[in-house]
């Protein structure tokens, strides 16, 4: 263990591995929080990839089918080997409107959102997950009344829906306490980066989220709440929007993508979720499905 450990911070000092890419990034950082009040109304979503494309063309699909207000979604491609390159090439000459694809050289993992958002153009930030498979539709409208109503809030989740494929990753209810204004409620507690919500402003002040170039996987929306808690700001869910988050062996296991989901979970995240071999695979649900799980959660 004492090796182990001391091997891996010395890897960090390597240049290559480390202090190079985190001295550029934070100098990034501070040319982006210097022009952060020019920062334009709408949102900039970003979403990290790899090797998932079928989950990606449903989750770009779902944001420009269901977002009202002015937004960017910025594709972060952690050097995807399965054709992303080129569906993400595709979806930006589509919809150069709206979609950018930035190809990285290898595989940053969670990092890649650090990265993506020292490109932000707008004023609202969405940290997403590729696994997003459907979206209430007015999630955005409905996430500036929020901040509008409850100005320490920090950190904003949609609700999750919950089936047999998938918790989409929320803890149990009794985790939560309730808080109203007019026509928004949140549900106080636990909280993660499945598809949240924060402002430019809020990630300038706390210092953005964690960037460490040689760990692939590091908690970017746990640690980022921690700061937000230290400034006084706090984490919630959104009661009334859902999205379906295809988080889980199942979802993963259906469509061929358990290498991605092992190095995530099985090495930084053990008791997250079931292993896949605990899971047998029967019929595979679809797009359409998410959809209407969606809709049926909104009507509950």
């Amino acid at each position: 263990m004492i090796l182990q450990s001391l091997r891996e911070s010395l890897q960090e000092l390597l240049p290559q591995n480390n202090a190079i890419p985190r001295l550029s990034y934070q100098w990034r950082f501070a040319r982006q929080k210097m022009r952060g009040a020019a920062a334009q109304d709408g949102f900039t979503l970003v979403v990290a990839t790899r090797n998932r494309k079928e989950f990606l063309a449903c989750a770009v699909n779902a944001v420009l089918s269901n977002t009202e207000r002015p937004f960017e979604l910025i594709i972060m491609d952690n050097a995807s080997e399965d054709g992303t390159d080129e569906l993400c090439q595709a979806l930006q000459r589509q919809h150069s409107e709206h979609v950018r694809h930035v190809r990285l050289e290898r595989n940053f993992g969670t990092n890649a959102y650090a990265l993506g958002f020292l490109q932000a153009r707008f004023k609202y930030l969405v940290d997403m997950d590729d696994d997003i498979l459907a979206l209430s539709k007015g999630w955005d409208h409905a996430a500036v009344k929020a901040f509008e109503r409850f100005p320490r809030l920090g950190f904003l989740a949609m609700n999750v829906v919950q089936d047999e494929y998938t918790t989409g990753a929320k803890k149990e209810s009794h985790h939560y306490s309730e808080r109203s204004s007019a026509d928004t409620t949140l549900m106080v507690g636990p909280t993660g980066g499945w598809f949240s919500v924060t402002t430019r402003a809020q990630y300038n002040e706390v210092g953005g989220f964690i960037f460490k170039p040689y760990k692939p996987f590091p908690p970017e929306d746990g640690k980022y709440i921690r700061k937000l808690a230290r400034h006084d700001y706090f984490a919630a869910i959104l009661k009334q929007k859902f999205v379906y988050h295809a988080s889980g062996a199942y979802w993963n296991g259906a469509y061929g993508y358990t290498k991605i989901w092992d190095e995530k979970y099985r090495r930084d995240h053990k008791d997250h979720l079931k292993l896949i071999k605990e899971v047998r695979i029967g019929e595979v649900p679809t797009a359409e499905y998410a959809q209407r799980m969606v809709i049926e959660a909104e009507r509950a």
